[in-house]
């Protein structure tokens, strides 16, 4: 009987892992329609500053928001999110896994164990000085530079190519950088 169960839990194991890489192959094909071809992940990493986001509850009505990554040795990214709300700066450190490691484009990140978001690498431009990150519905949008102004009209740009894509554009607030 012992050498039965650990048979059957060999057998339950492996078709567990083998469910788990169909669904993650899945999970990759149907979100690379959404994500950039490929991301440079060392070029990626480093602060970018967020001009316009859909508003969560924690970062409502939040100024000078910084988002800034930090490739791990164990190859998850570490990041912290920093904005000034009420009067008071905030840091949250969530950690994001690479999802999709022929694209870098689609991650895993992770507020609070051991719920995990899908996190899209949308559009990215080719000197990575812009990018827009969002998820998988395309209710939330962040649209981001490594400057901390952005013009105008880079901006409308960004939207504008956004609402092509059946983003709820109507939906984003700009973020305001204070000097």
């Amino acid at each position: 009987m012992a050498k039965f169960m650990r048979s059957f839990l060999t057998s339950l194991t492996s078709l567990a892992a083998a469910f788990s890489v169909t669904a993650n192959a899945h999970a990759n094909e149907t979100y690379r329609e959404q994500t950039v071809a490929y991301v440079d992940i060392d070029r990626f990493m480093g602060p970018w500053y967020v001009h316009g986001h859909t508003p969560l509850l924690v970062d409502t009505n939040a100024d000078n928001q910084v988002e800034s990554y930090e490739l791990r040795e164990d190859g998850k990214i570490a990041t912290t999110f920093n904005f000034d709300r009420f009067g008071k700066n905030w840091t949250l450190t969530p950690v994001a896994e690479i999802a999709d490691l022929e694209t870098n484009a689609h991650w895993k990140m992770q507020f609070v164990w051991p719920l995990k978001s899908d996190y899209l690498i949308v559009r990215l431009d080719d000197n990575y000085e812009t990018t827009v990150i969002s998820v998988p519905d395309k209710q939330l949008i962040w649209i981001m530079s490594r400057s901390a102004q952005m013009e105008d009209s880079v901006y409308e740009q960004i939207t504008s190519d956004l609402l092509s894509d059946d983003y709820p554009v109507d939906k984003i607030q700009r973020v305001t950088h204070l000097q």
